[in-house]
């Protein structure tokens, strides 16, 4: 018989004025998961996160861990650990004091209260730096000494409201990686906030896209990134070339025609009806080929931009659609060059056909 989830979101709504903030989502979380909440600014994750913290009263919905209703239960009494975006520490007390202050307003004591705030401080490397006031530390440091305070509670379950931000690019891959190896050797129960979406996709076991206090999708990163379900999640989730097309039935198969230019046969069309699609590519699912290479839809190449281990081109067809093809280049120089006319060949087996209303 399966477990019940840890955490149980239900028709969670909350409402400033007439707005609906949160409208209505509901979701589980599994015990020791790390799901996140990945959206644009002002989508409604960070006032989900703070609803099942018990920081703000939703309108509607109920919440639920551990199997008990958390409804009206203050935030001290949800056994919950929290970190913000930014640190909270006062900076007046030392690291040990700020990774104690809640211990210490919990009761927590003597012997007690040393042992877990020196057990918290190693988790996060910071053994020998609890005498330290927070201005004598670094932006990363700051933010273990306040991951070190939320794990001190030894919590069921850890709230990350945006914990990264304030770093610059190499500190915040450094820290996502500490966080996720962190939470899967304690096992804690985890709900992260971030707009980010490769830290989204690297530390997650499932993310949950929300656009305008709605949930999109909620799915493992892999199937987020490859099976996009709403044009939406398609945009904002990785590079995705989003071009109209239409299925069009052709000596009984389905045949898909690419903004007028160029046709795909499917080789799998079961499920799909004849009608006007999106169709989603990620620029690695795209070949760049000399322009007259065999079934590929010729353009031409416009930029090419170094993106490290490869090249990322954009390509202009049909006048208007600008597609943009990532090539690992080995160590070798691209061949094209900016102006070359060139073929783009789709791999269908990578491709995602989302709905598209009539204009």
């Amino acid at each position: 018989m399966p477990s019940s989830p840890f955490i149980r979101v239900e028709r969670l709504t909350k409402r400033y004025g007439a707005a609906a903030v949160v409208d209505g989502i509901s979701f589980d979380v599994d015990r020791g998961e790390l799901l996140t909440l990945l959206g644009p600014s002002g989508c409604g994750k960070t006032t989900t996160l703070r609803c099942v913290g018990g920081f703000i009263e939703p309108d509607a919905g109920r919440i639920s861990i551990d199997g008990k209703d958390m409804t009206g239960v203050p935030p001290y009494r949800r056994h919950l650990g929290m970190v913000f975006q930014t640190y909270a520490l006062f900076p007046h007390l030392s690291v040990s004091e700020n990774v104690g202050f809640g211990l210490r307003v919990r009761g927590v004591a003597g012997s007690e209260l040393s042992s877990r705030i020196a057990r918290a401080l190693d988790m996060v490397r910071l053994g020998g730096f609890g005498d330290r006031l927070p201005r004598q530390l670094s932006g990363g440091q700051q933010q273990r000494v306040a991951l070190a305070r939320a794990l001190a509670y030894e919590p069921r379950v850890l709230l990350l409201d945006e914990p990264l931000s304030n770093l610059d690019a190499r500190l915040r891959v450094e820290m996502r990686t500490e966080i996720r190896a962190l939470q899967l050797q304690l096992g804690v129960t985890a709900l992260y906030v971030t707009h980010d979406q490769e830290e989204a996709l690297s530390i997650s076991d499932r993310v949950m896209v929300v656009n305008h206090g709605r949930i999109e999708q909620l799915s493992a990163p892999w199937e987020l990134y490859n099976r996009p379900r709403t044009r939406f999640v398609a945009g904002f989730v990785g590079t995705a070339n989003i071009l109209p097309a239409r299925l069009e039935p052709v000596a009984g198969s389905l045949t898909l025609h690419v903004a007028d230019r160029f046709f795909l046969a499917l080789p799998s069309p079961e499920g799909l009806a004849p009608g006007d699609v999106w169709l989603v590519v990620r620029p690695e699912a795209i070949v760049l080929g000399p322009a007259d290479a065999p079934d590929g839809a010729s353009g031409e190449l416009v930029a090419v931009t170094m993106l490290g281990a490869q090249f990322r081109a954009a390509v202009r067809f049909g006048g208007e659609h600008l597609v943009q093809v990532d090539i690992a280049h080995g160590g070798t120089a691209l061949a094209a060059r900016v102006g070359d006319l060139v073929s783009l060949r789709f791999d269908a087996g990578r491709i995602v056909m989302l709905p598209r209303e009539p204009t």
